[in-house]
């Protein structure tokens, strides 16, 4: 009561509506958007901490905000006695809507549900060497798919690549992102042969687009129509619980929930299966490039790659720019802005996968209006086509390698830690099976760290150039060896301890082989070819001390001693 009331004195300027008029007003919807105005950024964040805003813009006086209330916020939305206009669409009632693929041949509809799942199933039916459909859950609550198209030529994963991840419409009310990336899965796949930019990033990046996150809530009323909010619409930003899913992701900080909703879990779990290195999430509502973190303002907690973060999102925005416009893509600071400045929020999508997947996520508001008339729709591709594939391709640029064991030349999973710079989970990680990381990072000169257990840490310096990958290939040593651990398959040492001579007894299936020997710091010292099945090495420019010899996958420790 207490907090209740303090809230309601600071808004005490506003006039107080009759509850039984907002009832009236509100309480008979699904979901409602409302729009109240404060005086000061704390104002703003108190409506933040209670409900979902769903954008902020500055006046003369202080703040527009608009909220979106669900059933279950009606009650306390009302108790604080604001002020409020109710929200009506610009454009009331359904969208123009494609009942059959033919339909979508110009890009100047919403495809029906059967329809993009018509589209979908096509794109990898025509071509099957390019485009393969995962399903990221097989139901939602009210009967539908979260479809996701894997594209490239490594469809197998036969080949380390930077994986990367493209989703929309993770509220069901913001349909162009949606539409967007049906588009950009379709000029992808039929532009292979002749756009140099497409072959190189499916040549070069495993990439997924996911075009819907949300379909509960995009085909809310029926799965042929959609748009509209409030009273009577067919389309709502919560999922069919009556939930706004980007408000409901792990918050920082928070001990995880026992449960999620299915949506949120089902990319989650996607998540938790792969390894992707960059993805971005479309809404509609605004136009800007909203990066993390949105838990905190810069003032609070500064993301520690925030120079990246404005480099990648100013070129996407003045890219936008140079397409759509000068009018396009400018809220905020001209098209970016760190998420929480403009507002925090805990919850969303954005800022679990940049602490918890360790992905540079970013959430980029595409269209100022949520559901535009369908005869637009070409306008936001040609706007934002060369955007989207230039920021694909980011991923691939920094700084990367494989880090790998310095005697077996086996794979690793290592932590990669930029010294000085790394902060609130910004680090990265190599994974197997190949051992390969990527590491996205403004240029510059950085002291970069390879941790891994039983190893010794190993640092070295890297230097980044913008839009570049600077390879950086990494062999740790260990920290412990045992003779009992080395694989000696087919190999035998003789005399040992040498001291200018040792004899190899190889096995047949190592004949004409390589051998190498390493010492105890796993800096080769010599190598040598296996010419025979007992071939003599002469070893008397060594130091007394142990070494490590290496020959095919076989691994033996030599003792020389005088």
């Amino acid at each position: 009561m207490k907090k209740l009331l303090v809230f309601v004195s600071i808004f005490s300027f506003y006039t107080i509506i009759s509850a039984q008029t907002a009832v009236c007003e509100i309480c008979d919807f699904r979901e409602a958007y409302v729009d109240v105005q404060v005086t000061t950024q704390a104002q703003v964040q108190q409506l933040a901490d209670r409900f979902s805003i769903d954008k902020v813009s500055r006046n003369a006086q202080g703040f527009d905000v608009r909220l979106w209330l669900g059933q279950k916020d009606y009650s306390d939305f009302l108790q604080t006695g604001l002020a409020y206009n109710l929200v009506q669409p610009s454009r009331w009632g359904e969208l123009t809507m494609a009942n059959t693929y033919a339909e979508m041949a110009n890009w100047n509809k919403y495809p029906t549900y059967s329809v993009y799942c018509a589209m979908m199933d096509s794109f990898q039916t025509k071509f099957p060497s390019l485009c393969k459909v995962d399903t990221l859950l097989s139901f939602t609550p009210n009967g539908h798919k979260i479809l996701a198209c894997h594209i490239g030529t490594n469809l197998d994963g036969s080949q380390c690549r930077p994986q990367f991840f493209y989703n929309s419409t993770i509220h069901g009310d913001e349909q162009v992102g949606f539409v967007i990336m049906l588009h950009l899965i379709d000029y992808l796949l039929n532009n292979y042969t002749t756009d140099a930019q497409v072959q190189r990033v499916l040549n070069t990046v495993d990439l997924w687009i996911c075009p819907a996150q949300n379909p509960d809530g995009m085909y809310a009323v029926s799965d042929d129509l959609m748009g509209g909010w409030g009273h009577g619409s067919y389309s709502t930003r919560a999922n069919a619980n009556g939930v706004d899913l980007n408000r409901c992701y792990p918050i920082i900080g928070q001990v995880a929930k026992d449960s999620y909703e299915p949506e949120i879990q089902a990319i989650m779990n996607f998540f938790s299966a792969h390894h992707f290195v960059a993805s971005a999430c479309f809404h509609g509502g605004a136009e800007v490039f909203n990066y993390p973190w949105d838990t905190w303002s810069t003032e609070e907690v500064s993301h520690t790659d925030i120079l990246w973060w404005n480099y990648v999102g100013r070129n996407f925005a003045d890219t936008c720019h140079r397409y759509g416009g000068s009018s396009y893509f400018t809220d905020e600071d001209n098209g970016v802005t760190p998420g929480g400045d403009w507002y925090v929020v805990s919850g969303g999508h954005q800022d679990y996968l940049n602490y918890y997947q360790y992905c540079r996520d970013v959430t980029i508001e595409i269209s100022a209006e949520k559901s535009p008339d369908a005869s637009m729709l070409p306008q936001y591709w040609n706007s934002l086509k060369h955007s989207l594939l230039d920021y694909i391709e980011e991923c691939g640029f920094g700084f990367r390698g494989t880090v790998t064991d310095s005697l077996s030349g086996e794979p690793l999973e290592a932590e990669v830690f930029i010294s000085n710079h790394d902060l609130n989970n910004s680090e990265v990680y190599s994974y197997l099976p190949f051992g390969q990381y990527y590491r996205p990072v403004k240029s510059d000169v950085y002291d970069v760290t390879y941790f891994a257990e039983g190893y010794y840490p190993k640092t070295v310096s890297v230097t980044v150039t913008d839009g570049m990958a600077q390879v950086e290939d990494v062999q740790l040593v260990r920290t412990q060896t045992s003779i009992k651990s080395l694989k000696q398959d087919n190999c035998v040492l003789y005399p040992n301890p040498a001291s200018s001579q040792v004899v190899m007894k190889v096995g047949k299936d190592l004949l004409a082989s390589r051998g190498y020997i390493y010492d105890v710091t796993g800096k080769m010292v010599m190598d040598f070819t296996v010419d025979s099945d007992e071939t003599c090495v002469d070893v008397s420019r060594l130091h007394n001390g142990s070494y490590f010899v290496q020959i095919g996958k076989s691994l033996l420790i030599l003792a020389v001693q005088r």
